[in-house]
């Protein structure tokens, strides 16, 4: 594994966190799904579209996985030209 293959392992994972904590939050009220409003003040906890979430998380991982396998092999460091 190269330091190029670490760097997107560890940017991958950061977008992950960030895809899923930035989800949609949707109350789930008697079975049904709808938006929180600004003024609601009931009992009900915001819980993350699980859903959507799900959907990132694939879209993240897919991603990552994709450069990481792009970036693979070694990175041979080009030979200098010698001017004659």
């Amino acid at each position: 594994m190269n330091i190029y293959q670490r760097i997107i392992l560890v940017l991958g994972a950061a977008v992950l966190v960030v895809a899923i904590l930035t989800s949609p939050q949707v109350l789930i009220v008697q079975g049904t799904h709808a938006k929180p409003a600004a003024d609601f003040g009931g009992q009900f906890q915001p819980m993350i579209s699980v859903a959507t979430a799900s959907m990132r998380a694939v879209g993240v991982i897919g991603a990552t996985i994709l450069l990481f396998f792009a970036l693979k092999g070694e990175i041979k460091k080009r030979p200098k030209k010698i001017k004659k």
